[in-house]
């Protein structure tokens, strides 16, 4: 057979592959955009976002799990699971990973995703109403805090307080100048009840960060760009 024919013919069968493989990503990821864009129009309070985290901020969030010994994870909030794949990357068999997450069709993409995960468990159901039975090493939060009342911020950050070990990391993020802006926001077009609700939503959180943070991070290649803040509860 002549040489040229057959690098021609092996050159083609290696482009169509990879057309394959290529196609088959990115219908995934658009499927993933398309499945949190309409769950943030169906909750924008919950959601919180315009586009799923960039890996760059999956990265930052998870830089402090650490998995020399068998370890408990909570992720919070996983949306279509960018930070839940860099949490799994980092586990070992004896880690367990339970994720948190209330909308239902974003619940539906984490199974699909991680279903051949024996120790990632997915529950669809409010971070408040969840009872575990054992305390956590790590807790990777992805809710968006700006978006909520106070009293519910409040609540969240006093749970995860109560059921991380001592000594375990939580770890948040917040978009920059969100706070800023929907602090102005709140004093031009709301009342003065919501006004100071978010202006106390903003000091429990600084209080928080005041009292446990060990570390922060600024990552620009995000849509928005975010900061990425851990704290160590002892």
């Amino acid at each position: 057979m002549d040489k040229k024919f057959l690098n021609k013919k092996v050159f083609v069968i290696v482009s169509i592959f990879l057309l394959i493989y290529f196609r088959n990503i990115c219908c995934n990821v658009l499927t993933d955009i398309g499945s949190f864009i309409s769950a943030m129009f169906k909750r924008p309070k919950i959601i919180g976002a315009v586009l799923p985290s960039s890996s760059f901020l999956a990265t930052s969030i998870t830089s402090h799990v650490q998995v020399s010994r068998p370890v408990q994870i909570l992720e919070v909030g996983a949306g279509t699971g960018v930070f839940t794949e860099k949490i799994v990357e980092k586990m070992k068999e004896d880690d367990t990973l339970d994720v948190i997450e209330i909308e239902k069709d974003l619940c539906d993409i984490l199974h699909e995703k991680f279903k051949d995960n024996k120790n990632v468990r997915i529950y669809c159901v409010s971070i408040l109403d969840w009872v575990p039975k054992y305390k956590y090493d790590f807790i990777i939060s992805g809710l968006p805090f700006n978006s909520f009342e106070y009293s519910f911020v409040n609540s969240i950050l006093e749970k995860y307080r109560k059921i991380v070990k001592s000594g375990g990391v939580i770890s948040y993020f917040e978009y920059l100048l969100t706070s800023a802006i929907r602090k102005v926001y709140s004093f031009l077009f709301l009342s003065k009840k919501e006004y100071v609700d978010f202006a106390k939503n903003i000091e429990v959180r600084e209080n928080f960060r005041k009292r446990f943070e060990f570390d922060s991070d600024f990552v620009f290649l995000n849509v928005p760009p975010a900061y990425v803040y851990h704290m160590r509860v002892l």
